[in-house]
């Protein structure tokens, strides 16, 4: 390690204790180690920090200071130290510290039971003998990123793209992905590292995506989308009930597909639904067709024009009403309000435990719809 990584990794190591020393009360001594009772630092480990209670019982956790961790990061991490750790003495406390963590690689973090602390103050360290529990928020944008410009998941040419990885199994390679989905090669190569350094996929030879992290990549992809603020949403009042509204469709002259609370209620029961969200190619003929009323205030049925035509791929018939495909429907829910998010959840619930009912083996030769 160079000289300016050695002093980039005490500084860490130095805040970290500082950082933990402030947040636990005054009778407790909070330091780096002076001793390796159990060898910790064979297996690579940076250093040690010893966290003592006034009763005399202590834990030392073991330290690894990264100058920048990556969602992908976290999968080496766990087949390298943090097994390492595992097998030497049973169960060792790791934290990692670094400049700052993204949301996603604090969740794998999380998810795998190792502790975590960033200087922007994004922290979680659970301790069992002494008992010791932080858990605190900082930054949720890195303060000094790296001059990269990364992928956004935001727009048409993103949907299509999730909506594949989502809707068909792996694996599959870029120019199959770019032909499916009718987008770029060169775009879809970007955008595949974005979600291959997030840990949304993984990725094998020559770049074929091998595994898709649905859940995760939905919520992801709804953090960046939200079809119920965009402009070209109106909203109506259906007179009879939203229920005599969706079984209206089915007499509709124009395209529409079912999406949010009564499209997820068919999947995933959660509530009663009360709002009817419909994609719809022409609104005002749609609304004339159901009998609907415009409405700004108490509208039980809002009409979404689509944002790409990827909304009408993937949709199944029941009594002659379309009904969104399950990504589409978790997405949508997901970036509601109200009870919607749950049902969201539901959904991605539902997707994990019956993926043969909505998830195609393979990619057809043909742009899918």
């Amino acid at each position: 390690m160079s000289a300016n990584g050695i002093i980039q990794e005490t500084e860490l190591i130095d805040a970290a204790t500082r950082w933990l020393g402030e947040r636990m009360p005054d009778t407790w001594i909070v330091e780096r180690a002076k001793r390796d009772p159990i060898n910790v630092a064979e297996p690579g480990v940076d250093d040690l920090i010893e966290l003592r209670a006034p009763n005399g019982t202590y834990s030392t956790v073991a330290v690894e200071a990264r100058a920048a961790m990556e969602p992908r990061d976290v999968d080496r991490l766990l087949t390298g130290i943090a097994r390492s750790l595992r097998a030497l003495a049973g169960y060792v406390p790791l934290l990692i510290v670094a400049p700052w963590l993204s949301g996603r690689t604090r969740e794998l973090l999380a998810g795998q039971n190792v502790n975590y602390l960033d200087l922007t103050g994004n922290a979680l360290l659970k301790l069992d003998n002494p008992a010791v529990f932080i858990q605190s928020d900082g930054a949720a944008r890195n303060p000094n990123p790296e001059p990269r410009k990364p992928a956004s998941i935001r727009g048409p040419r993103a949907a299509r793209l999730i909506r594949l990885l989502v809707d068909v199994r792996p694996p599959y390679g870029v120019t199959e992905i770019a032909s499916a989905a009718d987008v770029n090669p060169g775009y879809v190569s970007r955008l595949l590292d974005a979600l291959d350094r997030d840990a949304l996929i993984t990725r094998g030879r020559r770049g074929v995506v091998d595994t898709v992290d649905v859940p995760a990549l939905l919520r992801a992809w709804a953090s960046d989308y939200d079809v119920f603020k965009r402009e070209l949403v109106t909203t109506y009042v259906a007179p009879a009930g939203a229920a005599t509204a969706l079984a209206k469709l089915a007499d509709t002259s124009m395209r529409t597909t079912v999406t949010g609370s009564f499209a997820a209620v068919r999947l995933a029961p959660v509530a009663a639904p009360s709002l009817l969200a419909i994609y719809c190619e022409d609104p005002r003929t749609t609304a004339e067709d159901l009998g609907l009323l415009p409405a700004d205030d108490g509208a039980n049925v809002t009409l979404l024009r689509p944002f790409d035509d990827v909304v009408w791929e993937r949709v199944t018939v029941s009594d002659g009403v379309s009904f969104a495909a399950a990504s589409q429907v978790a997405v949508d829910c997901l970036t509601g309000n109200g009870r919607m998010p749950a049902e969201g959840e539901a959904v991605l619930g539902w997707m994990a435990e019956n993926e043969d009912q909505w998830r195609q083996a393979s990619l057809p030769a043909r742009p899918l719809r």
